[in-house]
């Protein structure tokens, strides 16, 4: 940073040149000049960040010369050094944009504090244009981009719209070119952005939503293949690649976890410096590649039952480990249904692992038990719709499931647990989707006059603040803050047309301290401010 001194006073050019230690300020260089044009030299010369200038000189006044500066350096910020104290001086000083206007002789205290505003305003400005230059890179690449072929591939599996066993997946898997096989290992983290710490308005945040991801992307591959992938729902996941099932030993793997858990901390905080925004990672584990959309609802659940900890990094942990009995006449496939009825997809998806593993230990299993072990799971899917008053048809790809040949238990493996979870799944969709959006929406309507915020709703429901959120939107199409608004604004006219409650009563009334804010929600909402409306329906009585 720079800083000029114009003045034709040597004395006065010395006392400001040595009343401090400038580099204390971030002042690299200190010049100085004691006539204009000597100045205009120096400007065009060099990038001036601070001027000092005094008004009264004999070739020209400072008032001139710091117009010109204006034009020519705009980026510079100047104060006015004068013996007079006339209005009209100030007048010309705040006109031209000048940052303060000080009487000679120049306290050197008061001088500091006013050179340390300029400096606070330039770094509020460098910080201003950074934020701008980041914002246009990432709004030029996110209109430049186009849906990606392996992106596609990766949504179709995480939401179950591929069949992931046998011929089907191998066919789907190489036309996507992912560059992986049936043997490789994925490993998913979810991102989820649980809330920014400015107003955006939808496009800015859309574009700022690309902008994590693409940071997430480069954090957590640069030195293992993935990919960053936003599943059907909105969910941001990096899946990491691991060529081969050895590379996801135990041992490699925890040296990983624990590599990915410092990268997730460093992106974390890179997210509330550069984006404004408050980020949680979740991190799972390496399964195949037909186990990765179980995992990745396993992410899901964290991050919905999350209420407390946030910008963390969070690693997945099963939630049981059932142990089976080695004898295989112990093993009941009633467990599996009531792992369903009680709504335990980890503890049923285990419990299918468990149970391949335990069979294929068995030399006596033959094709024929395979063929009525896939019978039993299929009568125990219709018992569970049956019970839940599920229609089939709501079910993504039911009937491909339900007539797809089982070849060996491996596929019988992956076929169980994904028409397990896709019929669980669909249970927990339609119950939560109905009890939590009703239990918003009153809870809402019953506070609607208290300082309530989407931490507080979700609090109330016993969800995460995103996940809700997402679930509100989802459901009913409209954002949950918009919702709240809007039913804070539609009391605040009932207020209007039923009492005479002044209108800054009113705003305290809803839940509002701060009434410009008010004010601005409530013109939003009907097109008028809350004076204006309680004029014109008075006319209208």
């Amino acid at each position: 940073m720079r800083l000029l001194i114009v003045d034709d006073e040597q004395f006065a050019v010395e006392g400001i040149l040595y009343c401090c230690d400038w580099k204390e300020f971030g002042v690299e260089e200190v010049l100085t000049a004691n006539r204009a044009d000597r100045a205009r030299d120096i400007v065009n010369d060099k990038k001036i960040d601070l001027l000092i200038c005094d008004i009264e000189m004999p070739d020209e006044d400072g008032l001139s010369l710091v117009g010109w500066v204006r034009e020519h350096s705009p980026w510079t910020e100047s104060i006015f050094l004068t013996c007079h104290s006339e209005f009209s001086y100030a007048k010309k000083a705040v006109n031209l944009g000048s940052f303060d206007y000080l009487l000679k002789p120049v306290d050197s205290a008061e001088l500091l504090s006013a050179v340390s505003g300029m400096i606070a305003a330039i770094r509020e400005k460098e910080e201003y244009e950074s934020y701008n230059k980041m914002y246009h890179k990432y709004l030029n690449l996110w209109q430049q981009e186009k849906p990606k072929r392996v992106e596609r591939f990766w949504q179709d599996l995480l939401s179950r719209s591929i069949l992931s066993f046998g011929d089907f997946f191998e066919r789907e898997l190489a036309g996507a070119g992912v560059g992986l096989t049936t043997g490789d290992l994925v490993l998913p983290i979810l991102i989820s952005i649980e809330e920014w710490n400015k107003p955006l308005n939808p496009r800015d945040q859309e574009i700022m939503e690309y902008a994590v991801k693409k940071a997430a992307e480069e954090f957590f591959t640069e030195d293992q293949q993935g990919e960053a992938v936003t599943d059907k729902s909105g969910v941001l996941f990096i899946l990491l690649y691991a060529k081969g099932k050895e590379e996801g030993g135990r041992a490699a793997e925890t040296l990983i976890i624990q590599k990915l858990t410092a990268m997730g901390k460093r992106f974390i905080k890179a997210c509330q410096e550069l984006f404004y925004s408050i980020v949680t990672c979740y991190v799972g584990s390496f399964k195949p590649l037909q186990e990765l959309p179980g995992m990745c609802e396993s992410l899901k659940i964290m991050e919905r039952d999350n209420i407390s900890r946030t910008q963390s990094v969070l690693l997945y942990l099963p939630q049981d480990q059932i142990l089976l009995s080695p004898n295989l006449d112990d093993i009941r496939l009633d467990d599996l249904i009531s792992y369903m009825l009680s709504g335990k997809r980890e503890s049923a998806v285990r419990f299918i692992h468990n149970l391949t593993e335990k069979l294929e230990a068995n030399p006596c299993f033959q094709g024929r038990n395979l063929d009525a072990l896939h019978q039993d799971t299929m009568q125990i899917i219709y018992h569970f719709l049956q019970v839940r008053g599920i229609n089939a048809g709501s079910i993504v790809l039911f009937t491909d499931w339900t007539t797809a040949r089982i070849r060996g238990l491996l596929q019988y493996r992956h076929w169980a647990e994904g028409i397990v979870s896709a019929v669980m799944e669909t249970e927990f969709e339609r119950q939560e989707k109905g009890s939590v959006i009703e239990r918003s929406i009153r809870y809402i309507q019953q506070n609607v006059e208290e300082e309530i915020s989407r931490a507080s709703v979700a609090d109330y429901v016993g969800l995460n603040p995103t996940y809700l959120s997402r679930l509100f939107k989802k459901e009913t199409g409209q954002n949950l803050i918009d919702f709240l608004i809007s039913v804070k604004m539609n009391r605040t006219r009932e207020l209007l047309d039923t009492t005479d409650m002044s209108v800054s009563s009113i705003a305290q009334q809803v839940g509002y301290s701060n009434f410009s804010h008010f004010t601005k929600m409530f013109r939003k909402q009907f097109d008028v401010n809350p004076q204006e409306y309680r004029k014109v329906t008075k006319r209208l009585d």
